[in-house]
This record gives structure tokens, sequence and C-alpha cells, in this order.
């Protein structure tokens, strides 16, 4: 029996959250997205719980918005498999989802530009990238 030592792998924390972000927005699984990147699936609970730990809780409107979200891609991976629909009924189908995540795009970047004011307001940080060219 070998007795080799895992080799430690360190990661970027960009990489880090450019996994984290293809996680929630493609609704892929946890253990697809670690097979894909070649992750262990424990280190990528880890900086799950280490990064929600980091954020602010969501308001109750965003929360009800992204069960909705999923709610309505849950539904449709079942429609998929009762059979093919009308193309006007597909289409009305993505409107609507196409809607519901521009909807939760627009409350999430409000909540960022909330959490950018608060920073400044409080803490006389200015986070906002200066518009302009540079000399």
């Amino acid at each position: 029996m070998s007795n080799k030592a895992r080799e430690r792998k360190s990661y970027s924390q960009d990489f880090k959250l450019r996994m984290l972000k293809e996680y929630y927005e493609s609704g892929s699984t946890k253990y697809s997205l670690c097979k894909k990147y070649s992750v262990d699936y424990v280190t990528f609970s880890r900086w799950e719980g280490y990064f929600e730990s980091k954020t602010l809780s969501l308001p109750s409107d965003l929360t009800e918005l992204e069960h909705q979200v999923y709610m309505a891609r849950k539904k449709s991976e079942s429609s998929k498999a009762t059979g093919p629909q009308t193309e006007s009924e597909r289409l009305r189908e993505e409107n609507l989802r196409l809607r519901k995540a521009l909807a939760y795009s627009e409350l999430r970047n409000e909540a960022l530009h909330e959490l950018l004011k608060i920073g400044r307001e409080q803490y006389g940080i200015d986070l906002l990238k200066k518009a302009g060219a540079k000399r």
C-alpha cells in the first residue's frame, strides 16, 4: 500500500467566484461542476459556505423571486419530458423565463447599488469606478 501524500492545490479567489457564479447561474449540480473543473466536492462546498457567510442577507423580494425562478426552471425541466410543444408555447415560456431573469437581475443590481451607497455613507469608501479616460 503506497502512502503518497496528496499534493495540496490552491485556487485563486477569482476562480472560486467564477465557479460559484456558474453554479448559481447555470443550475448545474455541484457534482457535475466539480467534475468539469477537477475540484473536490468537499472543497467546493467549503468555498460555498465561506462566501455565503461573507455576503449580506438578500431582501425577501429577491429571495422570493429566486424561488420563483427555481420553480419555473424545475417546471420547464419536467415539461420537457411530457412531449413536444408548439413554437408559440415554447416562445411564450422563454419570454416568461427571460422576464423573470431580467426582474431578478434588476433587483440584484438595485441591492448592489444600495450596498455601494451604504459603504460610501457609513465608511467613506467609494467603490464605483470613475467614468472617463485616464491621462
